[in-house]
């Protein structure tokens, strides 16, 4: 009979594939198991969560592409298992309750995830990028799945929302264009988040008795989307648009019910008008009605050819095929203008995110003279000259978004910005604003620079390397979708790295930091790989 000193150590015992194997984080322990001929555990298990770690794929069946989990595995860490080669099914035991954060992303062979009841929590970006996920059934047990979890599942068809679950968080199901079906098999849900149901292809859409929140964005680009039925009192769907029941703002327009059809009035009452119309391709006329007070042009048609600005709006004018705002600081808002070279005239402080989306023709912009900001994401697609003034003081990294041959000139007199062999700098060059076009190769950081950007590199796909020189600081999003680097070296002088530096740079396999561990907060800081990634080098 086993004495209770000694029951600790027969836990640690396992069958896996068929071999015993002992798992101790104990060395002395590892050892005594090695000395006496016993397999010691390939995977690091730290207090029940299964680490990042190469090692982890000795759990993968080469033949079946199969993982089972561990019994003795409560979590599953972060980026435990992304971006690996062959897995096709994944079995996940009741004794884990939490799924981390990028568990299984980028699993680009991953057919069936089979998700056993017990498990809690599926984590942010758990299955994120799985496209050739066409199987996965949700135990009653899950309570919680977070922001992400199945963005980007393009061959998910149907799924299953379990009865605890009491919201549907943002991007959960995003660009999973295949999705045609959700099913609620309970009616707790309270809140459908933003972009929840990003691009899905729902054609009916059953909103159940609880719900009392749903994003202006939840359903954009959801194009067949026109049969919503409501089990409760919270909201109106008529004449093709889905309300809450004070309409004041508005969910969802149906694509489909306007089709054909020219001209969009906001309706009366309304003051958020947020929601996507991108999809009403035969639109060329908007009416904003005289309540309205917030409008996002990232959801506007690029079609429009007008705009019109009822009596009685006091927020918002037309003029010079441009919609902005009256009040201080003054905003552009849209400019619709079908011109090849446009002069921005009209004295607007901020230079709105998509602002010039509709203008699909220009391929020459001049800013106007009273410009502070540029936001994100301005231009149109064929602009191949962009000229901005000597009072612009607020650049954001993608205010260009993957327009590589735009030539960008900032006047001589601003005193904030200075552009040098296509990089967007501050006046000192102390910070990398962005890179303007595109790297192929190898990028070397100028010896002035200490601070790398928000969105700095943003999908700088063809970039193999990078030379950091003495950077001290790097924001968010710096190495987003940069998909050829596969290794960074991280110099000792580096202090600070946003949480999400590395996020979707999904074949970097190694940083390399050359400091002391855990010296600079916030690993792996969303790198796909997880903490395997990760190379203290002091």
């Amino acid at each position: 009979m086993l004495k209770n000193s000694d029951k600790k150590y027969v836990d640690n015992f396992e069958v896996i594939k068929g071999e015993l194997i002992y798992s101790s984080q104990d060395e002395q322990q590892l050892k005594w198991a090695q000395e006496i001929g016993i397999k010691v555990s390939p995977y690091i298990i730290i207090d029940g969560e299964l680490m990042s770690s190469d090692k982890n794929l000795y759990l993968m069946d080469k033949e079946t592409g199969t993982v089972i989990i561990p019994e003795n595995v409560t979590k599953i860490g972060e980026g435990a298992f992304s971006n690996l080669d062959g897995l096709r099914t994944i079995v996940i035991p009741g004794s884990v309750k939490e799924i981390g954060t990028n568990a299984f992303r980028n699993n680009k062979t991953l057919e069936k995830v089979i998700i056993q009841e017990g498990v809690e929590i599926i984590g942010t970006a758990a299955f994120r990028e799985c496209t050739q996920l066409q199987t996965i059934e949700l135990p009653e047990s899950i309570t919680q799945i977070k922001n992400g979890a199945f963005y980007i599942c393009t061959s998910l068809q149907e799924i299953e929302i379990p009865s605890k679950i009491t919201k549907i968080e943002e991007m959960t199901f995003a660009l999973s264009n295949r999705l045609s079906k959700c099913t609620f098999r309970g009616d707790k849900v309270t809140e459908i988040c933003a972009e929840a149901f990003h691009s899905s292809c729902f054609s009916e859409f059953n909103i159940t008795k609880n719900v009392q929140s749903i994003s202006s964005s939840a359903f954009t680009k959801n194009s067949k989307l026109d049969n919503i039925t409501i089990d409760n009192t919270n909201f109106v769907y008529e004449n093709g648009i889905l309300t809450p029941q004070d309409k004041r703002t508005i969910i969802f327009v149906s694509s489909k019910y306007y089709q054909g059809k020219t001209e969009f009035t906001i309706p009366e009452g309304v003051v958020n008008f947020e929601t996507s119309i991108i999809d009403l391709n035969t639109v060329k006329k908007l009416i904003i009605t005289s309540k309205v007070s917030n409008i996002n042009p990232r959801n506007l048609s690029p079609n429009l050819e007008e705009i019109e600005v009822v009596n009685g709006n006091t927020v918002y004018e037309v003029s010079e095929k441009c919609l902005y705002t009256t009040s201080n600081p003054k905003r552009l808002i849209y400019c619709y203008s079908k011109e090849n070279e446009i002069t921005l005239n009209i004295d607007v402080d901020i230079i709105s995110q998509f602002s010039f989306t509709a203008a699909t023709n220009a391929t020459k912009i001049t800013l106007n003279d009273t410009a502070k900001t540029i936001e994100e994401q301005v231009f149109t697609s064929k602009l191949r000259e962009l000229i901005i003034k000597d009072q612009v003081n607020d650049i954001s990294g993608m205010f260009l978004y993957l327009r590589y041959n735009t030539k960008v000139t900032i006047d001589s007199k601003n005193p904030n910005y200075i552009i040098e062999n296509d990089i967007l700098y501050t006046k000192d060059k102390s910070k990398l604003v962005t890179v303007i076009s595109q790297i192929k190769g190898k990028f070397i950081l100028d010896d002035n620079v200490k601070e790398i950007g928000n969105s700095a590199f943003y999908s700088q796909g063809e970039m193999t390397e990078i030379d950091l020189k003495s950077i001290e600081k790097i924001g968010s999003n710096v190495f987003y979708s940069c998909n050829k680097l596969i290794q960074i070296d991280i110099p000792s002088t580096t202090v600070t790295i946003d949480n999400y530096a590395f996020n979707s740079a999904s074949n970097l396999k190694e940083v390399v930091i050359h400091k002391a561990e855990n010296t600079i907060a916030g690993s792996p800081w969303c790198n796909p790989h997880g903490l395997r990634a990760i190379k203290w080098q002091p």
